[in-house]
């Protein structure tokens, strides 16, 4: 098969629904599980870090809800929903390491004491369009947004990362978070209260640029899940 060809047949592939992946995945084509993966990573990546604030630590808990969510395909009954479904499994990831991280922090192991290193973002400096001032500028609009969204209490934070960011309905959001869609509401507008009292126009206007999901780490993602994938499969 041609370059060619094979791109056709990716994009045609890229275009089936959530609900034609799953079935295709569960008739026995796994590897189609990547552009699930690939699908809502950064999806996954945001709500994820909402609840556990350390970007190393919420890469681990996608991975292990993709895991969790792959060897439970046959408990999805859809016909939609999938989207929700797997967020629901993300953040209950999520939540549940942060009830462990909290544990081992009362018991004296301080398992977060210093926040994961971001990585370094890359630009095209050779790129005719490329501004580096106007690259920094907008790199630091992004780190403050993001710490500003960090300082958000954390009974606020998960579904302002979901509203707002993501752009997930309030249903969806309340579904994730078992919580009523009036709460969903009422937390939303309380964590953009406190956040305009110290963040400008500016800022809130690159809002979707934070905790930007990059190619490396969707890669990674993809690759750690596909391993443990196959190494439980082959325990079974």
């Amino acid at each position: 098969m041609t370059r060619l060809a094979e791109r056709r047949d990716r994009q045609l592939l890229e275009r089936l629904s959530d609900e034609e992946l799953v079935a295709r995945v569960r008739a026995g084509e796994t590897a189609l599980f990547e552009l699930i993966m690939r699908r809502y990573n950064r999806r996954l990546f945001r709500i994820a870090r909402s609840v556990l604030r350390d970007d190393a630590e919420a890469e681990d808990a996608v991975q292990d809800a993709y895991v969790g969510a792959y060897f439970k395909l046959h408990q999805f009954r859809g016909p939609g929903g999938f989207a929700t479904w797997l967020c629901r499994i993300a953040t209950n990831e999520a939540l549940m390491r942060r009830r462990g991280r909290s544990r081992s922090t009362l018991s004296g192991l301080s398992v977060l004491d210093e926040p994961a290193n971001r990585e370094a973002a890359t630009t095209d400096a050779d790129s005719p369009d490329y501004n580096p001032e106007a690259a920094l500028h907008e790199y630091e609009l992004h780190r403050l947004l993001e710490q500003a969204i960090d300082a958000l209490p954390e009974v606020y934070r998960a579904a302002f990362v979901m509203r707002e960011v993501e752009r997930m309905s309030v249903t969806e959001t309340a579904e994730c978070l078992g919580i009523e869609e009036s709460t969903v509401k009422t937390r939303v507008h309380r964590a953009r209260r406190l956040l305009q009292r110290g963040l400008t126009s500016d800022l809130t206007a690159v809002l979707t640029g934070a905790f930007d999901f990059d190619g490396g780490r969707c890669d990674r993602i993809v690759a750690r899940v596909f391993a443990c994938i196959n190494e439980t499969g082959q325990s079974r």
